[in-house]
């Protein structure tokens, strides 16, 4: 949900804003002038019917965040305090001086309707539709505690068994057979600790919003800093689920996705170099290796956890590499691959993929990443050797495409056995990946594909040609503060659409790729609103795109990483051959900027122009505003807030912000430079830009001016202050009594 202050929306509106004056301390709160601002949501077809209000001091610093649902039977209703944003610890108090003026003034709820539905017709272009909103003499607003998840999760569910039950009802007609009644489903959960979470993901499924997975994923990782044996934990629950529920794959699915999580927050926090992060890491494979695949004999379990931990960028330890050395992950292929050879052993894969239907050779990769999840490259060279001479060209596709194995060492065996065999058994398709994707590869195994392609063409294989570039749109993030971006493309498919999703990472290049097909209209609509819940999608350009892209796959090869194969799917489906890695410059990219702006109009490069752009940035880290999560949160942060902390009893929120932005933000001065710029230009491909691309261009021009303080930039004040924010909600969940403003 896109949430944007009402006073950008509508700047010249001069909205009030209900306001609370105290000349000395009452009821907890200091004394001061608090402002109530309301931010609505301006998320393209949401009807929502809700405000958030932000209540900021005179200085602007937020100290409660109130979430208020206008249709009072909603389970989101409120108002409440919003779990997910800060809150001084007197913001039940302010929360209670809300709900009394609402009582008071329902002249206020009123102008709030209003104002919702004078938004909803800018944002959608069309008079508001909605149902009357409640008259505010009839309720009695009430504080609430924050909605309960699970509850909801639950409500939802039951929610979505009924609907789909009318629809079979009505869809089988007038007196026809009744539709069976729904399965029932288990009761709320009771379930503790990790077995918890595991039914949580269950009940949310893998295709739920984004808001809700982000949320379970931010319960889970508050879980795991409070609990050192959360890793143990799990391991041993793995089997437990296996033999308690063999037949139920929702829940067994579930379990993999926490995996993954599970994975991805202890890698992340042995990046960051936290306190304990290398002996948790070993810790939890250890318990891997001895309850997965030592003392529990399931191949599709293990064939399951070793795929995730394949694709997870997590280095085995030891134990768990030959604890799992050996293992298969598909007993189709099992027997062949261990007492078979050559046709045989061709035929044997080639009967299982036809047995699963797969005639994609994308797919089928996928099913041999599987395979060969932990195998030696021993055990895994001479059947892709085999493959590659195949009398099906199915599996000589396959073999190619085995190139993006996510293992670097892999990807240049399979590179080596490409260039040593007869050219004409490289298909016109795999000649045409090959030549698309040459450029994606560091030099080591690029040399190697360069010369399959000049054995293919000596053998006068004839290149497949790549269909033409169809209509697409493209809708793009910004950068996070970890350097990440999402693109999402969408491509017609006939009545149907396909969405082509790509992730790029700061010193990975591109992280991930794949695609999905979308059945219909709503489908989409849903696909792209879900999107938007977690991570503000602009509409961009295909040049944006492309741009991007490239600049990744050159930071990819600078790091000896190469992307996935569906990345080879992308690119055949939006008909793109040219993608090649650029070195993303960001001072030549802010001189070039520099020249359109001046030449575009002389007086948007002026002195005033910059200092209001400073200015503005102050509150671009606000709920609902330009940026996400940008903050630093790493072992540099700690080390500088403990230090605050040194002879003290609180901290001092002035002193701590003013170490990062000296200790920790000032030496990644041009990190911080590169991303301002890729979100500069960002702005500046985007159809809708919520701001005027020229104003993040000064901002990237004030970082990047070294003679300009990083204290005096509002953009990295506000980085330096979030940053300390986040630090104390993940350490304690809470913010400490003795923090000052």
């Amino acid at each position: 949900m896109a949430m944007k202050s009402y006073r950008l929306i509508f700047p010249e509106a001069g909205a009030p804003v209900m306001t609370l004056d105290l000349s000395r301390k009452a009821g907890g709160i200091p004394k001061g002038s608090y402002g109530f601002y309301e931010y609505y949501c301006t998320e393209p077809g949401c009807d929502c019917r809700r405000v958030t209000l932000i209540v900021y001091t005179e200085k602007m610093k937020p100290r409660a965040t109130i979430s208020l649902g206008f249709d009072q039977l909603g389970p989101f209703a409120g108002p409440f305090l919003d779990a997910s944003s800060y809150q001084a610890p007197y913001a039940p108090a302010l929360l209670d001086f809300f709900v009394d003026t609402l009582n008071s003034r329902p002249d206020w709820l009123t102008r709030m309707y209003r104002q919702y539905r004078e938004v909803r017709e800018l944002v959608d272009g069309k008079p508001y539709r909605g149902k009357a909103f409640p008259e505010p003499g009839e309720f009695t607003c009430r504080a609430t505690p924050p909605p309960d998840l699970e509850a909801v999760l639950e409500q939802s569910l039951k929610e979505r068994e009924l609907k789909a039950a009318v629809r079979g009802k009505s869809a089988a007609g007038p007196g026809a057979t009744p539709a069976e009644p729904p399965v029932a489903k288990p009761g709320p959960v009771t379930s503790v600790g990790m077995a918890h979470f595991v039914d949580l993901y269950a009940k949310v499924g893998s295709t739920a919003p984004v808001g809700r997975l982000l949320a379970l994923q931010d319960e889970l990782r508050r879980y795991l800093l409070l609990h050192d044996g959360a890793g143990e934990e799990f391991a041993a629950l793995l089997p437990e689920l296996c033999l308690q529920s063999p037949q139920n794959e929702e829940k067994i699915d579930a379990a993999l996705r926490v995996l993954y999580d599970l994975l991805d927050f202890y890698q992340v926090a042995l990046e960051g170099d936290r306190p304990g992060s290398k002996l948790q890491m070993e810790r939890f494979q250890r318990a891997l290796a001895r309850r997965v695949f030592s003392e529990f004999d399931d191949t599709d379990l293990q064939a399951a956890v070793a795929n995730i931990l394949l694709h997870s960028r997590v280095r085995l330890h030891p134990v768990l590499r030959d604890a799992s050395r050996g293992t298969v992950a598909d007993s189709a292929f099992r027997a062949d691959l261990h007492e078979t050879q050559g046709e045989d052993l061709l035929a044997g894969i080639a009967r299982s993929l036809e047995s699963r239907r797969i005639t994609s050779p994308f797919a089928a990769v996928q099913q041999m990443f599987e395979l060969f999840a932990v195998n030696d490259p021993e055990l895994q060279l001479p059947v892709l050797g085999e493959m590659m001479t195949a009398d099906q060209p199915l599996l000589r596709d396959v073999a190619a495409l085995m190139l993006f194995h996510p293992r670097a060492d892999v990807s240049i065996q399979v590179s080596q056995l490409l260039c040593r065999i007869d050219g004409g058994s490289i298909t016109p398709q795999t000649l045409r990946r090959l030549i698309v994707s040459r450029n994606w590869f560091p030099e080591t195994a690029r040399k190697h594909v360069d010369q399959a392609i000049t054995n293919a063409r000596k053998a006068h294989v004839e290149c497949a040609q790549l269909a033409k570039p169809p209509a697409l749109t493209v809708y793009a993030t910004s950068v996070d503060g970890s350097g990440g971006q999402g693109f999402h493309v969408v491509v017609p498919a006939g009545t149907d659409y396909i969405a082509c999703t790509v992730i790029l990472k700061a010193g990975s290049g591109v992280a991930n790729s794949y695609e999905s097909t979308l059945h219909s209209k709503r489908q989409l609509e849903r696909f792209l609103a879900d999107s938007q819940k977690g991570h503000a999608y602009l509409e961009c350009s295909a040049d944006y795109l492309d741009l991007r892209v490239c600049h990744a796959l050159a930071d990819g090869v600078a790091c000896g990483r190469t992307p996935n194969h569906w990345l080879v799917l992308v690119a055949e489906i939006i008909g793109r051959d040219r993608w090649k890695g650029v070195p993303f410059d960001a001072g030549n990219e802010l001189l070039q900027l520099r020249d359109e702006l001046a030449a575009r109009d002389p007086r948007l490069v002026e002195e005033k122009e910059y200092l209001a752009a400073l200015r503005e940035s102050a509150h671009w880290l606000d709920p609902g505003q330009v940026l996400g999560a940008w903050f630093e949160d790493d072992e540099e942060v700690q080390h500088e807030i403990e230090a605050s902390l040194s002879g003290r009893t609180g901290l001092d929120t002035a002193d701590v912000v003013g170490r990062l932005l000296s200790n920790v933000l000032e030496p990644r001065r041009d990190l911080w430079l590169q991303r301002l710029v890729i979100n500069t230009l960002w702005l500046k491909h985007a159809v809708r830009a919520p701001v005027a691309w020229h104003k993040m261009f000064h901002v990237a021009q004030g970082v990047a001016d070294t003679t300009v303080p990083l204290k005096e930039i509002p953009l990295m004040v506000s980085i330096a202050r979030y940053s300390f924010e986040m630090y104390q909600r993940i350490k304690t969940g809470r913010y400490p009594s003795g923090a000052k403003g």
